[in-house]
């Protein structure tokens, strides 16, 4: 659990987020859930009256979109990385700051338990420690079409940006999140939504803002439509 910012959490965190692991298992159980909530009570998204499973999060959702997003039947938490170690280091190698490193302490706590279903991140270190807040292994995508290297300078990155949007699209998970940098932030919600929602929400000429860390861009699914809703500077 990455509770605390100190030694044996970071590597404990490395470890895990450069370990791929099978989803099989995940989405049986997602999908069995939903099969036994259909037969069983006809429905086909959350109960107002059954309890939000992660409070933490709607807890900084405004009022207004909050039964909006409770009744919705997927969720995917896209993520600028949090502060790197020097704002001029931009290698895929470059390590978070303690400060960064205290940011994604305070993600992955507003993200709460359980861990997300799927995880996923450029392959930058940054991205991929920020991505790891959700509690789960990392999967990784190229930086850039074409950029097989990765954090680790021996390991060889062939999956694309283009994959992980499409398994975004495609899988039964309930819970993603994906860590990304200020233009490739733009690059999912433009994917999901359109150019007036993602100006909307701070991308211009396609990027964030410089200064703009540490907010959540929360894509929600309701009634087959994707909607989106900022958290601003919550880690």
């Amino acid at each position: 659990m990455y509770s605390s910012i100190n030694q044996g959490a970071r590597k404990a965190i490395t470890r895990r987020i450069f370990c791929v692991h099978g989803l099989g298992k995940q989405k049986m159980k997602f999908v069995g859930a939903f099969l036994i909530c259909g037969i069983l009570l006809g429905c086909t998204a959350i109960r107002a009256d059954v309890p939000f499973d992660r409070p933490g999060l709607l807890a900084h959702v405004p009022t207004a979109n909050q039964q909006d997003v409770r009744g919705a039947d997927r969720h995917i938490l896209v993520v600028r990385h949090a502060r790197k170690v020097s704002p001029d280091c931009n290698a895929l190698n470059c390590p978070l700051s303690p400060q960064g490193e205290a940011m994604v302490a305070r993600l992955h706590q507003i993200i709460g338990e359980p861990s997300v279903d799927l995880a996923f991140a450029s392959a930058a270190c940054r991205t991929m420690l920020t991505a790891a807040a959700g509690g789960g292994a990392v999967t990784a995508h190229q930086a850039a079409n074409g950029y097989i290297t990765g954090c680790i300078g021996s390991e060889k990155i062939t999956r694309q940006r283009k994959d992980a949007l499409a398994d975004a699209r495609v899988t039964d998970a309930r819970w993603t999140i994906v860590g990304e940098h200020s233009n490739t932030v733009c690059t999912w919600l433009l994917s999901f939504t359109d150019k007036a929602t993602t100006k909307e929400a701070g991308c211009t000429d396609g990027r964030l803002p410089g200064t703009a860390y540490g907010d959540v861009f929360w894509l929600y699914r309701t009634q087959g439509q994707w909607k989106l809703v900022v958290l601003h500077e919550v880690f």
